[in-house]
C-alpha cells in the first residue's frame, strides 16, 4: 500500500480517495474496502482522542497521538498472538507425548496377548 497525496492523477496511479478528520487522501491501493475501513477506524481513533482533550489539539499531534494508540493496539494484539502460538505448540507437544506414550502401551499390550500363556500361569488360574 503507498500514500500518494494529491499526485495520483498526473502519475496515472489508479487509487482510493478516504476522509479522515475532515481531510481527504488519495490512497494508491485497489481495495476501497480495505482502505475505507481503514481509514475509519483512524478517523474514528483520532475523534477519540481529540474528544479525550476537547479538541485543542493540533491535528499533526492528533494524528502522532493516533498512529501511537493504533501502534500499541497493533502490539497488544501481536504479543497475545504470539503467546496463543506458544499455547498451541505447548498443546501439541503434550498431544505428541500422549501420542507416543499410548503407542508404548498398545505395543506393551499387544506382546504380552502375542505371548504364549506358561504352566505356571494356567494352574494358578484353575
Amino acid at each position: 500500500m503507498r500514500f500518494i497525496l494529491g499526485l495520483m492523477a498526473e502519475n496515472n496511479i489508479r487509487g482510493v480517495i478516504v476522509q479522515i478528520f475532515g481531510e481527504e487522501y488519495q490512497i494508491a491501493e485497489s481495495d476501497a474496502a480495505k482502505m475505507s475501513r481503514i481509514a475509519e477506524y483512524v478517523d474514528g481513533k483520532m475523534r477519540e482522542i481529540a474528544a479525550q482533550h476537547g479538541g485543542r489539539i493540533p491535528t499533526a499531534k492528533l494524528a502522532v497521538a493516533a498512529a501511537m494508540t493504533i501502534t500499541d493496539e497493533l502490539f497488544k494484539t501481536l504479543d497475545h498472538q504470539t503467546r496463543l502460538a506458544e499455547t498451541a505448540q505447548e498443546h501439541l507437544r503434550l498431544t505428541q507425548q500422549a501420542v507416543e506414550r499410548a503407542d508404548a502401551i498398545s505395543s506393551r499390550l499387544d506382546l504380552a496377548v502375542a505371548q504364549p500363556v506358561r504352566e505356571q500361569d494356567h494352574s494358578a488360574v484353575q
